[in-house]
Parts: structure tokens; sequence; C-alpha cells
């Protein structure tokens, strides 16, 4: 239960302590981006926002309100693709999301609040980062995760919108296979397999599980590049 102003690293400290958990090097601190958003205020109510026309035209098409549909359109580039009760759009910080992430779940729906998207997820993740890394004085990692349907396959999967000291890509290419085989193109999401183990523990319904620590991944190497590094470029993306 975070409510907007919360310091995450704190909470984190105050509730490793309570819990007698101790941090080592080498940890990946995988974190929900709900309760980020939750402590830097994202919240938006329905009842404040005035839909465009094109948010009209294309409620009444995929059956939504207006008023979401227009969030959505205040977080993003452009709309990918839409059909009835979906709505896929680029989000203004790159990512191809249902909704622009937007959500409603595990969140007071009294007075019809919505939730975005940190406006700078890998920023959010290297304040808490310094900060865990000073207090406990120990070399750690971040991802900040987020859940998120994919092409072709069902089921949602996590995956990381931001991260700190942590290489999020790995290229694989000139590395040789059982065959001695050179590898041309293979790039490995890090980040995102890593998301998404975490995820598996995190839930998506009622667990209160936002936290969850990574320990002994014996791949991890540190990195100045962030969660962006995973995002694909347009000119090289076949489906859009």
């Amino acid at each position: 239960m975070i409510s907007p102003g919360d310091d995450i690293a704190d909470i984190i400290i105050h509730n490793l302590k309570t819990n007698k958990i101790s941090i080592h090097n080498g940890d990946i601190l995988t974190i929900a981006q709900k309760i980020i958003s939750k402590s830097e205020n994202r919240y938006r109510k329905l009842s404040n926002i005035k839909p465009t026309k094109k948010a009209k035209t294309v409620g009444d098409k995929i059956s939504k309100d207006p008023r979401l549909v227009q969030a959505v359109l205040d977080e993003s580039k452009k709309i990918v693709r839409y059909k009835k009760n979906v709505l896929i759009v680029e989000h203004k910080l790159g990512f191809i999301h249902a909704n622009a992430g937007i959500d409603r779940s595990n969140i007071d729906q009294k007075n019809e609040q919505i939730l975005l998207l940190p406006k700078d997820p890998d920023k959010s993740a290297k304040k808490i980062g310094q900060k865990l890394e000073k207090y406990f004085q120990k070399d750690i990692s971040i991802i900040i995760s987020d859940t998120m349907g994919r092409p072709f396959r069902n089921g949602a999967v996590g995956f990381a919108i931001g991260s700190y000291n942590l290489e999020c890509l790995r290229d694989e290419i000139g590395s040789f296979d059982l065959y001695g085989n050179d590898l041309k193109v293979t790039q490995i999401g890090i980040a995102d397999e890593l998301a998404a183990s975490a995820s598996l523990i995190m839930g998506q319904a009622n667990e209160a599980m936002p936290l969850v620590i990574i320990r002994d991944f014996y791949k991890r190497r540190e990195s100045k590049l962030n969660a962006q590094s995973l995002i694909r470029n347009e000119k090289e993306d076949l489906f859009r």
C-alpha cells in the first residue's frame, strides 16, 4: 500500500531489516512498476479528462470509455493497432503497450482513478539503486518491471521498463555455438528474462509482493546503458 510521496528506497530498507534479509553484492532487486507510479503520484481521474473528437471516435470503435482513450492518447506517440476492447499504442517512452500501460487494478476505484507509467523509469531505478547501494555498501542492480502481452502469444509476461547498473541486452554476435558455428544475430534480453522470472513471484492479483530479489545470477554484468536499450528501432521492426 504505497502512497504519493513515499520513498521506495526507505521502505525497501525498512522491510529488509524487519524481515532480517541481507543484501549481497550482485543482487538484482526487481520492483513492480505499480508502486513506483503510486509513489510518484502518477494518478489521473477520469472525471477530469475531456475527450477529444478522436478519442470519442476511437472509443466508439473499440467499446472503451473515451476518457480512458484520451488518457492513453495523451501518453502515446501514436496508435499502432486497435480492435474491440483492445488499443495498442507506442508509448512516449517507446514501449509498444496495450493502453499505454495505464492500469486500474490494485488501486482505489472510488474516484475513477487510473494509474500511468512513471515518467522516467530508468531515472527512478537509478535514484533507488544509488540510495540502496550507499546504505548497504553493496554493488547491486535494479529492474523496474511491468507486464505486457506479446504478438502471436497468449498470456502476459513481465518485462523491464527501467533499470540501473545492469546489462539489459547482451550481444552474442561473434560467439560460437556447440558446433563452433559463428553466432550472427543473437542478442539476449537479459533484463526482460529476469523481469519475467520475478513476475511469477509478484503475481497479477492480490499477492502484494512488489519486490523480488534475484541472487547469484552468474551472468550479471554492470552497464551504464539502461532498459531503453531493449527497445527495437521502428525501422528494424517488421510488425509496425
